[in-house]
């Protein structure tokens, strides 16, 4: 009698496998954007400063007034001409040689510095966009910084739950910043 011969199943061990490609491993990965993200806020390198101000006469917890505060974040010129043209167009094009600087008063630091890291090719955190969705969407859209303006949007849809009570406001927000996507879904809500 005849055995059938089966072949055997393969172990672990006789898988052979590779790497989709061996050379990856030894060729490097452009340098510009680690560069540019290294460039963020970098004083000894940046032509510009933005003197970002804190709301004046806050009330602290115990219901002492909080004096004005500044945070300062430097830039640069060509990344900001190229990235963010309304940013840029605060300093004075003839204004060169020395650190000039540009009085933000609109904007929370905390969301200037999210915008600006954005800029420089960073990304903000979706639990941080989810958090300040509409600050950002509102910092975003003064300074026509549209992709993260969008991925705000994106992020407000998706946290935010439409209701009777909320429709109008948000249907009006949508409307005042130009966000076509959530005006959109409140219209759908409504019909």
């Amino acid at each position: 009698m005849m055995e059938a011969l089966q072949s055997p199943s393969p172990s672990p061990a006789n898988v052979v496998s590779t790497k989709e490609d061996a050379t990856a491993a030894f060729v490097p990965e452009n340098p510009l954007t680690k560069m540019i993200k290294g460039m963020f806020n970098d004083e000894t390198t940046a032509d510009v400063c933005f003197e970002v101000c804190s709301a004046e006469g806050k009330d602290d917890d115990d219901g002492t007034k909080r004096a004005k505060t500044s945070t300062s974040f430097y830039a640069h010129r060509s990344i900001l001409s190229g990235c963010a043209p309304m940013l840029a167009a605060l300093f004075d094009a003839e204004d060169t040689g020395h650190m000039i600087s540009a009085q933000i008063s609109d904007v929370k630091p905390d969301i200037f510095q999210y915008m600006l890291g954005y800029v420089y090719g960073g990304s903000v955190p979706k639990e941080e966009l989810m958090t300040h969705a509409k600050d950002i969407i509102n910092a975003a859209d003064k300074y026509s910084i549209v992709n993260l303006k969008l991925e705000a949007e994106a992020v407000y849809l998706n946290s935010t739950i439409f209701t009777v009570d909320n429709a109008m406001d948000n249907l009006l927000y949508a409307d005042a910043k130009n966000c076509a996507l959530l005006k959109e879904t409140v219209l759908d809500f409504l019909a």
